[in-house]
């Protein structure tokens, strides 16, 4: 009986040839849009998972509002070093714990020499103590985890980057210089270890481990903190809340110590929501964790929300398809259920043609995903595989099952609506009685536009927010500017200011694409106000550009800049009240020292963060008196825009001093394109899956108005015969598809309205909710449906009624 009915399925299919490469295509579009998110998903769920001891493995996180992007305390990834010692020596349960470099962003990397080559720039280079391979369960190729970081000055690398360095991955006994910043004078290392790159992805992600002996040992001060990475293996998995609550037990006598080193009280610090806190979290859990940000699976929710409606459109327009035919099939069903064929034999029957259209288009969908998948990967910044997938096994399970919910979803309505035909019916060439389900087709079709007219808003409103942050007024000029990835040294700045075209050369811990926040309490006529601090060079306001709007930025000309006064921007002022040129404010030093700041001068706001954040309260001081922060930033201006040949000078200078370490910089143009870089990224998806989704609605709406035109033949036939013209039949069949555009117009507009708002609360500087997208929406959707209706309409409307009316 299946043979038979595979036998059928093929005859139908090659009959009716259009219809089904209509289905096939749509439902295969819609299959690529949801494959690709299985493969992402499935991407970021395999973190950490390359080995069975991971399980035991834990982070431990600080709370702490130290290197916070709006200064407030969060459970962070980088912690005090000596919380390592705590658990070692207070945790019983821990058989090992490791500290690693955290992944700053001052620098892209570390200079590596190795015997007379030119140096190389390697990223992810990090700095460890002798546990690290105590606690993560790498794959050694050469070497062994036990003895790999025995001694100081060692360093395990990964195969690629022995690869990059020596040219082969046996590389072991063999010696590189590490120069870790421009003047440094290096570290010698020996290679004690090849690892090979884990099947998954990791959190801890890096392509050699060293170890130096700087995470060996805590600061001898107890005013000095060194904040790093650390993870603990445990005996055995364990009840984190437990834990936890084992470790603030913990942390609290330990921070009560630290503190009295530093001669503070603890009680001073028990403020509200200031309250300290430890934890540990499973290393599984890490990636789908992050500090500040929002977790993939968040990110990802409107995208796996927009791919399933798109597999659903898919489905829909497959059953709208199918049913579009019915009249076709009519006549068929009626025999056989004369010939004596049951129900379930004839459903049966449609499952398999379904099951069959279902199979080409996954077929033709892992054909279009290996097509797409270089540019998806860039899109998303991954390196996705279809083929060569550590998962295979279960990306396969999940295509069976897919396979399956689509083929009972989109054929089980197709399979009953035809196998429910009155034989009798339609063998007398009467299908009103068959044709049912008029009004659920009416509601798919809908649905269907529901989901494309929210894109086309979605489009319109996301283009108008990206122009309105393009265009905004950023508070400082970021063209003709570059930031060399260096701290001031006086001697290169000098030798800059020689080179012609270059007008300033300063340094500021606040700048497009990399800022160092450091939160400050002072007093203002006895009133607490939070700040944030930036500390800069004389030349470093005028080197961005910044607008003065009270008083005056910092000048040699004023001998006091360089001891106490300061700049504040409009958010800080705006705590502090009016009048506040020349006013003064306290702040109390680690030392209890009391110091005296003069407000000289009021700016413009400035972005340094991205359009999500809004600006924090800042004062700006050149004075060290009163705590200061490094910076990794030298901002060179230029006053022409033929900068390259400037830039060329830039770099010979360079070289000059520092021919071990390439110098890394980059545009504040390009630090802005980068920030703007996920939402144009997020736009261009949007994009793409709405003309997918509009593709998939014209579609659907072919498919009914095919359907419309068969079931009115005769009603066609018998208005031409009475004098219609061929503009009454194709108006007539236009203006029950208009309805049904305007409804789901209607429908779509407060459903887009609440998902664009939620996507504009987002940002902190954005556009209101306009009008246009939802009119421009409305209009296109009802122009597309016009010119897609009226196609089939005409057909109907020049067909001979000689041809329909011959039998009556």
């Amino acid at each position: 009986m299946f043979k038979l009915n595979l036998k059928i399925a093929l005859r139908n299919l090659w009959k009716n040839k259009v219809y089904a490469t209509i289905n096939i295509v749509g439902l295969a579009l819609g299959l690529t849009a949801f494959v690709l998110m299985i493969l992402y998903i499935n991407h970021e769920e395999s973190y950490d998972k390359w080995s069975p001891e991971l399980k035991n493995v834990y982070q431990i996180r600080e709370k702490h509002d130290f290197f916070t992007p709006d200064n407030k305390e969060h459970w962070n990834e980088v912690s005090n070093s000596r919380i390592a010692n705590l658990i070692r020596t207070k945790l019983p349960q821990a058989v090992a714990v490791t500290k690693v470099d955290n992944d700053w962003s001052f620098g892209s990397g570390y200079s590596v020499k190795t015997d007379n080559a030119d140096p190389v720039m390697v990223n992810k280079i990090k700095d460890s103590d002798s546990s690290f391979f105590k606690v993560f369960d790498y794959q050694f190729v050469q070497g062994s985890a036990d003895k790999a970081l025995e001694n100081k000055n060692t360093i395990v690398l990964k195969e690629s980057i022995a690869l990059k360095l020596f040219g082969t991955t046996k590389a072991l006994g063999k010696t590189i210089k590490i120069i870790r910043w421009r003047d440094d004078k290096g570290n010698v290392l020996t290679v004690t270890g090849i690892i090979s790159e884990p099947k998954t992805p990791q959190s801890v992600h890096f392509s050699a481990i060293m170890r130096t002996g700087n995470k060996d040992k805590d600061p001898d001060e107890p005013t000095n903190n060194n904040y790093c990475l650390m993870f603990t293996k445990l005996n055995k998995a364990s009840d984190t809340l437990v834990l936890n609550q084992t470790l603030q037990k913990l942390y609290v006598d330990f921070r009560k110590n630290l503190l009295k080193g530093q001669e503070e009280d603890y009680e001073d610090m028990q403020k509200p929501k200031k309250l300290p806190g430890l934890k540990v979290i499973p290393l599984a859990t890490v990636h789908s964790n992050p500090p500040y940000t929002l977790s993939w699976f968040e990110k990802l929710k409107p995208v796996m929300a927009i791919s399933a409606f798109l597999l659903l459109v898919s489905i829909i327009n497959f059953i709208n398809l199918a049913t579009a035919q019915s009249v076709q099939r009519a006549k068929e069903v009626g025999v056989k259920k004369v010939l004596g064929s049951y129900k379930s034999q004839l459903t049966a029957q449609f499952l398999v043609e379904s099951g069959l259209q279902s199979l080409i288009s996954l077929f033709l969908c892992i054909v279009l995903i290996e097509m797409v998948l270089p540019a998806f990967n860039q899109q998303f910044n991954v390196a996705l595989s279809f083929w060569h997938n550590a998962r295979l096994l279960v990306l396969i399970a999940q295509l069976v099952g897919l396979f399956l919910f689509v083929t009972l979803l989109a054929g089980l309505y197709p399979a009953w609506v035809l196998s429910n035909y009155n034989p009798v019916a339609v063998l007398k060439g009467n299908y009103e009685n068959g044709l049912r389900g008029v009004v659920l087709r009416n509601v798919l079709v809908v649905f269907q536009f529901v989901i494309s007219v929210t894109f086309i808003i979605s489009i319109g409103v996301m283009e108008m927010q990206s122009r309105f942050m393009s265009s905004k007024d950023l508070g400082f000029e970021r063209g003709n500017l570059i930031n060399i990835k260096t701290n001031y040294e006086d001697n290169f700045v000098e030798r800059l200011k020689k080179i012609p075209g270059v007008q300033y050369v300063a340094t500021t811990t606040q700048v497009l694409g990399n800022s160092f926040n450091v939160p400050e309490e002072i007093k203002y006529k006895g009133k607490p106000i939070n700040l944030n601090t930036v500390t800069v060079t004389m030349d470093a306001l005028p080197a961005l550009g910044v607008k003065v709007l009270q008083g005056r930025i910092f000048s040699r000309e004023y001998k006091s800049d360089t001891v106490n006064t300061v700049v504040l921007n409009e958010a800080a002022a705006n705590l502090f009240g009016k009048n506040l040129i020349g006013q003064t404010y306290q702040k109390t030093d680690w030392e209890g020292k009391n110091n005296v700041f003069q407000v000289v001068g009021i700016i413009k706001n400035y972005h340094n963060e991205g359009f999500d954040k809004a600006v924090l309260p800042t004062v700006y001081k050149v004075t060290r008196l009163g705590g200061t922060s490094n910076t990794n930033n030298l901002l060179v201006r230029f006053n022409t825009a033929q900068n390259k040949e400037i830039i060329s000078k830039i770099e010979k200078e360079w070289r000059m001093l520092y021919p071990n370490f390439p110098i890394e910089y980059n545009s504040l143009d390009d630090a802005f394109s980068k920030i703007l870089e996920e939402n144009r990224r997020f736009m261009n998806m949007i994009v793409l899956f709405s003309l997918v989704s509009v593709s998939l609605s014209l579609l659907g709406l072919f498919a009914l108005s095919t359907f419309v035109a068969k079931r009115k033949t005769k009603e066609i036939a018998v208005r031409k015969v009475l004098g219609a013209s061929n503009i009454q039949i194709v108006s007539l069949l236009n203006k029950s598809f208009l309805i049904l555009v305007v409804v789901a117009n209607v429908v779509s507009w407060p459903i887009a309205y609440i998902i664009i708002k939620k996507w504009l609360e987002g940002f902190a500087y954005r556009i209101d909710v306009p009008f246009i997208p939802f009119a421009a929406a409305t209009l296109i959707s009802v122009i597309i449906a016009i010119l897609t209706v009226s196609i089939q309409a005409r057909k109907a409307a020049v067909t001979d009624p000689v041809n329909a009316l011959k039998y009556e």
